[in-house]
């Protein structure tokens, strides 16, 4: 009788299903217009933009930002990315939606099908596309987006006080008399669970002292505010609240996005969206040690907040702290990851930082929140320095 090891099987078996990997068809086509488009993927391992040529929706895809009236008194937002493509980008991202969808257990789909690429296409386009570059075959995709993933809500949005909302052909935006267009503010998720926490007369921007100065998503990072680690600007949101629970309290996240720290971002980002590997407890020692990393990168909203210390052991096996290297920064992240809620309702101020002496600087942060796992408000932040 013949076995086989399970290493020899995993890669059998996708061969076998190749035909079904090639018919999937989650790329879309160039010169095509996509809406909320992904992957088969939930959560925050939702891939979008399926198609272009690197990972997501590389840096490399020209975006705007627009929005479009929900009714008379709010908007929705629509992130485009208009991204570059070719054959070897689609059947690749194809090949991975394909094997994430049958998830075949001890099947690295990442690495089977980037070796397909390699195979088919060359290492030098492969590792070009990687990037976000390389040849393309036809016009650039469409990808429009006006939530984060399948299964995240949508936000709406409404126009600040003393503007109003204007509409034509679907599209808006809020205006002040006599001062042209200003930036919409995050009102709510409509499609929300009405048992879910609420906010209202949410506000961001500076902080002056415990509240927000002036209603704003345009920060200017001086450094005149000091924090532990250093020269900082101080910002942040506000927001008036209701059908808490507080003994859970508020969670947030922040993704960044600009600054030149491409393998620090990259590593971020591949993170984010790669599936968990593993929690640290189980045997496969590698994996586990995946896992852990995974998670460490994933609790940081930059690279400079992930929190990674070396520290070498001595002949009976004690750690040497004198001589530890890496970041052992111990203060409050940039973003909180975690705020009490002090009660049911009232009034919350949730405060944010941003150090002025960094190396290659992030250019925005996009801010999100949620509670008992539902989201609860999002912003999105652009620095300037």
């Amino acid at each position: 009788m013949t076995t086989f090891s399970r290493h020899v099987f995993v890669p059998l078996l996708l061969t076998l299903m190749l035909p079904a990997v090639a018919s999937a068809q989650w790329a879309a086509k160039p010169g095509e217009t996509v809406r909320n488009g992904f992957g088969p993927l939930k959560g925050e391992s939702a891939s979008m933009c399926r198609g272009a040529c690197g990972l997501g929706c590389p840096s490399s895809c020209k975006t705007r930002v627009s929005y479009e009236c929900l009714d008379s008194d709010r908007l929705i937002r629509v992130k485009s990315y208009i991204c570059s493509t070719h054959q070897g980008c689609r059947e690749h991202d194809d090949c991975l939606d394909a094997c994430e969808k049958r998830g075949i257990e001890g099947l690295d789909c990442g690495a089977y099908c980037h070796s397909e690429a390699v195979e088919t296409y060359g290492v030098e386009n492969a590792v070009a596309w990687a990037a976000g570059g390389g040849p393309t075959d036809g016009p650039p995709i469409f990808f429009q987006y006006t939530h984060e993933a399948p299964d995240m809500p949508e936000p709406a949005f409404r126009c600040p006080e003393g503007s109003k909302v204007h509409c034509a052909r679907k599209k808006g935006s809020c205006i002040i008399a006599g001062a042209g267009d200003i930036e919409p503010v995050f009102d709510s998720y409509p499609s929300a669970d009405p048992g879910a926490m609420r906010i209202a007369g949410f506000r961001s921007g500076h902080l002056c002292g415990e509240s927000v100065c002036q209603q704003t998503t345009l920060i200017q990072v001086s450094g005149r505010d000091t924090c532990e680690r250093g020269p900082c600007t101080r910002y942040g949101v506000e927001f008036d609240f209701e059908n808490a629970d507080p003994s859970m309290p508020l969670e947030c996240t922040g993704e960044v996005t600009g600054g030149g720290d491409f393998v620090g971002n990259m590593l971020k980002k591949g993170a984010d969206m790669i599936p968990q590997q593993g929690d640290g407890s189980g045997e496969d020692g590698m994996a586990e040690l995946v896992g852990m990393f995974q998670q460490i990168l994933k609790s940081a909203d930059t690279p400079e907040d992930v929190r990674i210390t070396v520290t070498p052991m001595d002949e009976h096996g004690n750690p040497i702290k004198s001589q530890s290297i890496g970041n052992q920064y111990t203060g409050p992240a940039s973003v909180p990851r975690t705020v009490v809620i002090p009660s049911a309702e009232g009034h919350m101020v949730v405060p944010m930082y941003q150090l002025m002496e960094t190396t290659n600087p992030p250019e925005a942060r996009m801010v999100r929140c949620s509670h008992k796992g539902i989201p609860v408000l999002e912003v999105a932040f652009q620095l300037q320095y």
